[in-house]
Formats: C-alpha cells, structure tokens, sequence
C-alpha cells in the first residue's frame, strides 16, 4: 500500500519513506499559494515535506500537518514567518533565499534544532527567546548589525552569522557550549568577550576589521582560527596563540603586516607547521629584543 501521493499542474508527486522519514517533494512547480495544494493535508503522514524552489509567498496551508519534524521552503518568496504555530514536532527549517525580514511566529517551536535562514533581509536577532533546543543557528548574508538575545540559546553548538553587519563581538557569554562560530565577512574590529566559550573548536573571523591579535588564550579546544582579510599590520601577541595546543589550521594571508613580521604572515598553515611557526616567531622576537 502507498504512503499517499499529490497531483500539482498534473503531475504527480509520492510520499516516500526514506531514512526513517516520511517524505514528499515537490520542487520546481511555479507554487504561489500552498493552500492550492489540494489534498496536501491529507498526507497527515507525512514527517518531511520539501517545497524549495518555487514561488511561494505565505506560509498557509500546512496547519494540519502536525506530524512534520522537517521542512524546507528555501528559494521562494516568503516575507514573514507565519502559520507554523501547529507544527511543534518540528526539529529542522530551512527558509534560504527568501524575503523574510523579521524572526518571529517561532514561538511555539520548541523541538527546534535546526534554524537555517540564510540570504533574506533580517537585520535583528529576536524571537528565538523560546528555541532553547536549538543546536544549529545559521543566518548567513543578512543584515543582522548587533549580536544580542542568545543568552537563551546555551544548547547552540554551530552559529554561522557570516556576511551580516556586526561590528561588535558581545553577548556570547552563554553559549558555554557552542563549537563552531563563524562571523566571518563582518565589520568586526576587535576580538573580545570569548573568554566563556571554551569548547570552540572552529572561528572564522575572516575578512572583518581586526586589527590586533589577542583575547584567544582561553580557547583551549580552538583546532581551526581564520583571520585573513583583516586590518593587522603586525603579529603583536603572535606568540600567544601557542597556548593553543590543538590549534592546527591558521589562516592569516592578505593582512597589510609591515616590516619583518610579514615573514610570519602565511595563508594556509596547517598541523604541525602552525606550532613550528610560533615556535620560529617567539624565538625570533626574543633574538629581535636583545638587539
């Protein structure tokens, strides 16, 4: 027997069981409205339901759908985040390519882990207050100016906030269990108030405005730091970064460093070179200041 299927423009679409999922797909169909969906609420089965690619405007149609755990609505046309009230089995969204501008009807979300909500018009962080459960946070080119309001969100273990608009690195505090910060393409220009996330494994601080080297001593866990792109003219507190013993992928290429520093200042270093360059730089510097 068929787990249910749908007609849309005539052609038809299965529900089909895949990794312990329920699935049913329909992509690339020129979809305005989902309540023309006919039948969709039918499929009450149904525990991931994809409707990427289309054109879709509002989120109406899918309050019966109670039993959804994953839903994917990227590259459509949606402005706000509406109607989902109903669907509290969800534990992933992805709303990439979109028109949204604000985060909210998330409320009642709770079994949320996975929020993706890249490439839409969102210039605050609110309305996550409720995800406590939330493990992955990714609101990647956006127009998100200050980090605030995740002080609830101390589950999170990824936040990606690349090419947004922060120019401050603060109220992290929280987030003792996060691993993976990326912020990335930002307006940062000073690294501060990291001191609490001790289990960062990965820290993209990549093309931003920082122009001095320090505050990542307590980073104990940090095995990846990218600092590219940035604003340093030299390796003040270079040496620093050797407290760092599982760090062994460094980024530090295409920095306007001066003088004899520049040596030091490679792109791509990686394993056990990152600890014979520090090694080189502090033994260097010691040379330099007997001089």
């Amino acid at each position: 027997m068929g787990l249910g299927s749908i007609k849309v423009n005539g052609k038809k679409f299965s529900v089909k069981e895949e990794l312990g999922l329920i699935r049913l797909s329909i992509n690339y169909m020129d979809i305005v409205d989902i309540t023309e969906l006919k039948d969709l609420n039918k499929l009450k089965n149904v525990t991931s339901l994809d409707l990427s690619n289309n054109k879709i405007t509002e989120l109406r149609g899918l309050e019966e759908l109670t039993n959804l755990q994953q839903l994917f609505l990227s590259n459509n046309q949606i402005k706000e985040i509406e109607g989902l009230e109903s669907l509290v089995n969800l534990d992933r969204i992805f709303f990439s390519g979109n028109k949204i501008t604000e985060l909210k009807g998330l409320d009642t979300l709770t079994n949320l882990q996975w929020l993706e909500i890249n490439n839409n018009q969102i210039n605050e962080l609110k309305g996550l207050e409720s995800l406590t459960n939330l493990i992955k946070l990714t609101l990647v080119g956006n127009q998100i100016k200050e980090l605030r309001n995740l002080d609830k969100l101390s589950n999170l273990v990824v936040l990606d906030l690349n090419r947004n608009q922060i120019s401050e690195i603060k109220n992290l505090e929280a987030l003792s269990n996060l691993e993976r910060l990326f912020l990335g393409y930002n307006q940062i220009l000073e690294i501060k108030r990291l001191d609490t996330l001790t289990k960062l494994t990965v820290l993209y601080l990549n093309n931003n405005k920082i122009t001095e080297i320090k505050n990542l001593e307590s980073l104990v866990n940090l095995e990846t730091l990218y600092l590219d792109t940035n604003q340093l003219k030299s390796l003040k507190n270079f040496e620093s970064l050797e407290k760092l013993e599982k760090l062994y992928v460094l980024f530090l290429g295409m920095n306007p460093i001066e003088g004899e520093d520049k040596q030091f200042a490679k792109d791509n270093i990686e394993r056990e070179e990152v600890k014979k360059l520090l090694q080189s730089y502090r033994e260097w510097k010691k040379e330099r200041e007997k001089k």
